[in-house]
């Protein structure tokens, strides 16, 4: 039988039916595939009690022990076994010290387990809120103190002190070296006219001095030359080398004085005087000095007609004052008498007064005055007065 092509129906299946069968299908299946991959799991899956999972016993849930988790407390707590070699003892293991109390060693979960209320821990005190420090730890009665000790002196005793380095001095430093400290100082002065009179007068001095808590030690060096109408009037000069040493912590000290005196117009061309005593210090400070010397020697002219040696005594006087921080005064008396006969003597007497220029601290202005006395002058003046006006560098 031939059916005609618009008679054909088309058989399509219910929406609910198709549900109903995805349905039935999924619930035939879902057992199969559920077994199937929950024993491909187990058979690679880790059991709860070792990754600190809980468990339930079928009443609750059960914590895993402690020693099964691996914390630091947990590692702390357990004691330490020294490695030992083959054939030999095992040492007793030691208890780590720092190890928390069991009582407080933390939890799973990250909680720290209460102590009992009959249980005492060291250090802590259930009634307070912040627990107390523990004891220093102590090992067979030695603490922690004097074991440090004892390792701080073992590695002293072990290291060996290097020697001092000794500082090398070569022959030509000694000079350099001994003139530090030293207060020094140069002087100049000069004056002159020209016209119904020609004249020129120069003076020209220097002075070291070093003074120290044990000894003064001065050297002194003047020059004076003048002319009139080209004819030298004056021509002298002066050496002095002044050493004075204390006597302890006494105001006592000795001294010893050398001298050298040349003039041209003298009757002898230099004179030579040694000396040597002993001093008082009546002051004896930075600002303000007053010694007083007594002591004796012997003089000697030199092309003189009467050169031999002339005995004498010595006495002397010397002040020094800082009056202000620009201004000081200096003076100077020494009489040297000889022994024979006291009126054969002479007298030389120094004094000056120094002003420091404003804006300098080493140039200053220098007013003096020189008085040389000489009993047996031999045909010449007895009495030379000298002043002058100095300017004055130090150095």
């Amino acid at each position: 039988m031939i059916m005609h092509p618009h008679s054909i129906r088309t058989i399509v299946p219910s929406p609910w039916l198709t549900r109903v069968l995805l349905l039935c299908a999924t619930w035939i299946a879902a057992p199969a595939l559920l077994n199937h991959a929950t024993a491909t799991d187990l058979e690679n899956a880790q059991p709860l009690w070792q990754t600190g999972v809980s468990t339930f016993t079928g009443s609750g849930y059960e914590l895993p022990p402690v020693e099964s988790l691996s914390t630091p407390a947990a590692e702390a707590s357990k004691p330490y076994t020294m490695p030992t070699q083959p054939g030999t003892a095992a040492p007793p293991a030691i208890q780590n010290p720092y190890a928390l109390p069991q009582a407080l060693q933390p939890v799973a979960g990250g909680t720290t387990a209460q102590p009992s209320p009959v249980t005492q821990v060291a250090g802590y005190s259930p009634l307070s809120d912040a627990p107390t420090l523990a004891p220093p730890v102590q090992n067979d009665g030695v603490t922690d103190a004097q074991i440090v000790e004892q390792i701080n002196n073992q590695l002293n005793s072990s290291v060996e002190t290097p020697p001092l380095r000794e500082e090398v001095v070569s022959w030509y430093q000694y000079p350099i070296r001994w003139m530090k400290g030293w207060d020094s100082n140069a002087e100049f002065g000069i004056d002159g006219s020209s016209g119904n009179a020609d004249t020129l007068a120069l003076q020209t001095g220097l002075e070291l001095k070093r003074k120290t808590d044990a000894y003064t030690f001065a050297i002194d060096v003047d020059y004076r030359q003048a002319s009139s109408r080209d004819v030298t009037t004056e021509d002298n000069g002066r050496f002095n080398l002044d050493y004075d040493r204390i006597l302890g912590d006494t105001p006592w000290s000795v001294f010893g004085k050398l001298g050298l005196e040349w003039d041209k117009f003298k009757a002898f061309d230099l004179r030579l005087n040694m000396n040597s005593g002993l001093g008082y210090h009546w002051i004896r400070t930075d600002d303000t000095t007053l010694v007083t010397r007594f002591g004796a020697g012997a003089s000697k002219e030199f092309g003189s007609p009467d050169d031999a040696w002339t005995p004498e005594a010595v006495f002397g006087l010397e002040a020094e004052r800082q009056l202000t921080s620009r201004q000081k005064v200096k003076g100077k008396l020494d009489y040297f008498p000889a022994w024979e006969d006291f009126a054969d003597y002479r007298l030389v007497a120094d004094v000056s007064w120094e002003i420091l220029l404003d804006g300098s601290e080493n140039l200053s202005l220098k007013v003096a005055a020189t008085d040389r006395y000489d009993s047996t002058p031999q045909g010449a003046r007895p009495n030379d007065v000298y002043y002058s006006l100095l300017l004055l560098y130090k150095f």
